[in-house]
C-alpha cells in the first residue's frame, strides 16, 4: 500500500545515534509511513546499521560520496511516495505519538500546509538539556519568521503537494534550505505548532558548526533569508524591527568572522555596518558579552 507519510532522513557519520532515530519511527503507533534514507557518504558504520533493518517501509539510497545536505534532501523528496513528508534527522529522535498526531493535524486543518511541534533538546547521552515551546497560534508564527525560524527541522511535516508547487528545498541554500522552504510554505499558507513534545533533537558537542567556514555560510544565508522574508511575508511593525535588528547581528557575526580569517578591513567594514544599522543590535536585553561568545568561533 502507498504509505501516507514519507519520513526524509539524510546520514553521515551517524552511526552513535542512527538506530535510536530509526527505533523512534518503527515504534511509532501509526505504521503507515515509509523512511527514505539517503546515505550520504558515510565513512562510519551507518551503511551497516541501515542494512540491519528487514523493514520493508526502510527504502535505503546510499552516495558512495557526500553530495551535500540540500542536494540530498531534494533527493530524497523525489523518491517520496506518501501524501505528507516529515523530516527525521539521523541523530534526533521522534516521539510514538509524533506522526499519528502530525497526520491528525493536517487532516482537520486544510488550510495548514506544513506543522511543527514543541521540542526537547537532549545531549549525546539523550539527557534533556532545554526545551522550545514555539507560538502555537499561526499569526504569531509567521511573525516569528521576520527573525528567526521558530521551527525545528526534525519536528515538520508538510504537505507534498504544496512543496512540490513552491519548488522544495531551495537548491542555492547550503545550510538554511527548512528556513527557505518554510518562508516559501508560509507566502502560500499558514504554518503551524502542535503544542506538545513530538520531537527531540540532539545538541552535539563535536560539530562541523565549529568552523570559521560553516559559521560565515550559516550567517550570510541567514542575513539573505531575513530580507527575503521581509518583503514576501505580511509582517507586523514590530516583526519588521527585530528584522531590521537580525539583519544587524548577522553583519556583526560576519564580521567577526571575517576578521578571524584575517580579512580585517571587510571585516571591520561589515561589522560597522551592522551597529550602525541598529547600535541596539549590540545590547539586547544588556546581555552584549553573550552575544559576542555566541558569535565568536575559536
Amino acid at each position: 500500500m502507498t504509505p501516507r507519510v514519507s519520513v526524509l532522513m539524510t546520514i553521515y557519520n551517524s552511526d552513535l545515534y542512527l538506530k535510536e532515530a530509526i527505533d523512534s519511527l518503527i515504534n511509532q503507533s501509526f505504521m503507515g509511513w515509509e523512511l527514505i534514507a539517503v546515505e550520504n557518504g558515510s565513512s562510519d558504520k551507518s551503511i551497516a546499521i541501515l542494512n540491519n533493518y528487514q523493514d520493508s517501509r526502510i527504502r535505503v539510497f546510499p552516495f558512495s560520496e557526500n553530495i551535500g545536505r540540500t542536494p540530498a534532501l531534494r533527493f530524497a523528496f523525489k523518491q517520496a511516495q506518501g501524501e505528507f513528508i516529515a523530516v527525521l534527522d539521523s541523530d534526533d529522535v521522534s516521539r510514538p505519538e509524533r506522526i499519528s498526531e502530525q497526520i491528525s493535524f493536517l487532516d482537520l486543518n486544510p488550510e495548514i500546509l506544513l506543522v511543527g511541534s514543541w521540542v526537547e533538546y537532549i545531549d549525546e547521552s539523550s539527557n534533556i538539556l532545554s526545551t522550545s515551546k514555539p507560538y502555537s497560534d499561526s499569526k504569531k508564527l509567521l511573525d516569528c519568521l521576520g527573525w528567526m525560524n521558530p521551527i525545528t527541522h526534525s519536528s515538520v511535516m508538510f504537505r507534498k503537494s504544496a512543496a512540490k508547487e513552491v519548488g522544495g528545498y531551495p537548491e542555492e541554500l547550503i545550510y538554511a534550505q527548512d528556513y527557505g522552504l518554510i518562508i516559501s510554505l508560509a507566502q502560500s499558507g499558514e504554518i503551524a505548532i502542535i503544542p506538545k513534545f513530538l520531537c527531540k533533537f540532539r545538541i552535539l558537542s563535536s560539530s562541523m558548526s565549529n568552523s570559521l567556514e560553516y559559521a560565515l555560510t550559516v550567517a550570510i544565508e541567514g542575513k539573505m533569508l531575513l530580507y527575503h522574508a521581509l518583503n514576501v511575508l505580511n509582517l507586523s511593525s514590530y516583526s519588521r524591527r527585530q528584522n531590521r535588528r537580525a539583519i544587524a547581528i548577522c553583519d556583526i557575526k560576519i564580521g567577526i568572522i571575517l576578521i578571524k580569517q584575517k580579512n580585517i578591513v571587510e571585516g571591520i567594514k561589515v561589522l560597522l555596518k551592522g551597529v550602525m544599522s541598529d547600535p541596539s543590535s549590540l545590547f539586547i536585553n544588556g546581555k552584549t558579552q553573550k552575544i559576542l561568545n555566541k558569535i565568536s568561533i575559536s
